[in-house]
């Protein structure tokens, strides 16, 4: 057992424990450290259950979530250890998981997004329970939702919104609006982007971090939920134009600090009742997608530049698009006559 400079002991415990993974168990004491490693010995040893190896992954990773995932993860969670909470990490298999999301769906008459935030958090538990020697294969890793489940359509913004938006720019909060339309970053991105974020010499933004309400509780800056997350996108010309470099947050408060969330939505409640649009900052994020469906960019470089974690996530917006594409041309060919 080591000491560390900052008086905390640690231990790391044998491989054959914890599944091949290294885990280094700390404490303020020799005893706290001991007890630590006989607690985890037992669990390993009599198997956790389902439901007590997702209360630890939540006392994990709750605390660290943004609000709006925090919200979406915790129904998800409560369905999942009401039906499989009882049943060993170690002998919980694909059938059982695949089974409870197939009942899940119909109980709850869930759509696409629903099904996939229900699968995601089952995998998230059981590749913790991987990762902390409970478990030695993630029973879900391989595992799909139903196909055929309903969809949400994704707005855009209209046509009239963006006009008023392009010429807005000088307005209070135009700027935000502006760089929203060019670059698809999401709220969080935007209100967390410095100057020294933005390379006009190459003409490219590095996104590296957004603005959030984590766990709930409290707002702060973090790294994108997701690698994906983590991107450098093009500055387009109609925003280079724009561009005058500055320092600190590149869209400040009275203070000279970033906009909080409760600022960022009042100053964009102000700029709609001043110009009349009635589009969110998100919607401008689809408006951005579009551009880049018709510019011709591909799936796989959309995803890239809008930070996707799923490349699905931008197959189901660029079918979307392509179906409606198809259908204006329909449209037009009802018109037409043989010459």
């Amino acid at each position: 057992m080591k000491r560390r400079k900052d008086g905390l002991y640690q231990q790391e415990l044998p491989r054959d424990i914890t599944g091949g993974k290294r885990k280094v168990v700390y404490g303020k004491t020799k005893a706290e450290v001991l007890r630590k490693i006989a607690d985890y010995t037992e669990k390993a040893e009599s198997g956790q259950t389902f439901a007590a190896v997702a209360a630890e992954w939540w006392e994990d990773a709750g605390p660290k979530l943004a609000a709006s995932t925090h919200k979406g993860y915790v129904p998800a969670m409560n369905r999942a250890v009401e039906a499989l909470g009882s049943i060993s990490i170690k002998e919980l298999r694909p059938k059982d998981i695949s089974v409870f999301i197939n009942r899940a769906v119909k109980a709850h008459h869930m759509a696409d997004k629903t099904a996939r935030t229900q699968l995601m958090v089952i995998n998230l538990i059981c590749r913790y329970a991987v990762q902390m020697g409970y478990a030695d294969l993630n029973p879900a890793r391989e595992l799909v939702v139903p196909k055929g489940l309903d969809k949400a359509a994704r707005d855009m913004a209209s046509a009239e919104d963006i006009a008023t938006i392009k010429a807005s720019y000088d307005l209070p909060f135009g700027d935000f609006a502006y760089w929203a339309l060019y670059t698809g970053l999401r709220r969080g991105e935007l209100r967390a982007l410095t100057w020294d974020d933005v390379d006009t010499e190459n003409r490219t933004i590095t996104v590296n971090k957004s603005l959030s309400i984590v766990g709930g509780r409290r707002e702060a800056v973090k790294a994108p939920k997701t690698q994906a997350g983590i991107r450098v996108v093009p500055i387009l010309d109609k925003l280079l134009e724009r561009v005058e470099k500055g320092k600190g947050p590149v869209f400040k408060n009275f203070r000279g600090e970033a906009y909080t969330d409760a600022q960022c939505q009042s100053a964009w409640a102000k700029y709609k009742e001043l110009t009349g649009v009635t589009c969110t900052p998100h919607q401008l994020r689809h408006s951005y997608t579009v551009m880049l469906f018709e510019a011709g960019v591909s799936d796989s470089d959309a995803q890239e530049l809008l930070g996707h974690a799923q490349i699905q996530t931008t197959k189901d917006v660029y079918t979307h698009l392509r179906d409606a594409h198809k259908a204006k041309i329909r449209e037009g060919l009802y018109s037409i006559d043989i010459q």
